[in-house]
């Protein structure tokens, strides 16, 4: 195997910046969804949590793979929703963000002729274009049934009271 590119592992560098940011916002989120009743929608959020920090995983993974060096202690900045709907906005615009970022690494890494990161790229921008779709499709029906309507469909418990 050719030696990597250091440029490729700085890209992958950065998407795990965003992947562990989102992590602890998810995660953050769902503990406050549950502690507002809305055990629902945290557990969307709980699970969505656990799906970024695979990803993280996956990253890392590769990092390791090029011989680079994972880098776990960069964050962005958490962004704490202070209520629900305003955790969806954030949850929509952080996805968008992210989209954005691996397409444009896919097309860095197709640059720098390394085909395989690209690819490993737009697979993370197809699945946080999946994750945008429901943040919006969540946004919407807000709209549409308001948010009363919204969060009583929410209320729930996965506990034993």
């Amino acid at each position: 195997m050719q030696p990597v590119n250091p440029r490729i592992v700085q890209l992958f560098n950065d998407a795990l910046t965003v992947e562990l940011t989102v992590t602890n916002t998810y995660f953050l989120h769902a503990r406050m969804l549950d502690n507002w009743g809305l055990a629902r929608l945290g557990k969307v959020f709980y699970d969505l949590s656990i799906e970024e920090m695979k990803d993280a995983d996956d990253l890392i993974s590769r990092i390791l793979m090029f011989d680079g060096h994972p880098n776990v202690q960069k964050l962005g900045s958490i962004q704490v929703g202070e209520s629900a709907e305003e955790m969806l906005q954030l949850g929509f615009e952080s996805e968008k963000a992210a989209v954005a970022q691996f397409n444009a690494s896919a097309k860095e890494c197709h640059d720098l002729a390394d085909h395989a990161s690209a690819a490993v790229f737009e697979e993370m921008a197809r699945d946080e274009e999946t994750h945008a779709d429901w943040f919006e499709g969540q946004l919407e029906a807000v709209k549409i049934v308001g948010t009363a309507q919204y969060l009583a469909q929410q209320i729930g418990s996965d506990s034993p009271a």
